[in-house]
């Protein structure tokens, strides 16, 4: 039995700024709780394993603000992932990135 229902969304593009020295991939999403409860998430990038896990805490059902930055000094392409993994596993949608050094 499912105690609350959450899921993982992102912006469907990332913020990119700066010239390889670094450049800055900024993703924005947000996380949604039916009810109150504490929420773990992390990161999946393509180009590395799960990074750390984070967690926050639903007072009330809503929706939080979340955001990840990746710092590149070369050229790189890949995808990032929002993933849930507690209480339940949600994952957003994949969200591409491309960032060329000139």
């Amino acid at each position: 039995m499912v105690l609350f229902a959450v899921s993982a969304a992102l912006d469907p593009a990332p913020a990119v700024t700066g010239n390889c020295n670094p450049t800055r991939v900024h993703f924005s999403g947000h996380i949604r709780s039916d009810t109150a409860g504490a929420v773990t998430y992390t990161w999946l990038r393509s180009s590395q394993a799960a990074g750390r896990t984070f967690t926050v805490k639903f007072n009330e059902a809503g929706s939080v603000p979340v955001s990840y930055d990746v710092l590149l000094r070369k050229a790189e392409s890949g995808t990032v992932v929002l993933r849930v993994v507690f209480p339940q596993q949600s994952d957003s949608a994949k969200v591409q990135y491309h960032v060329v050094c000139k």
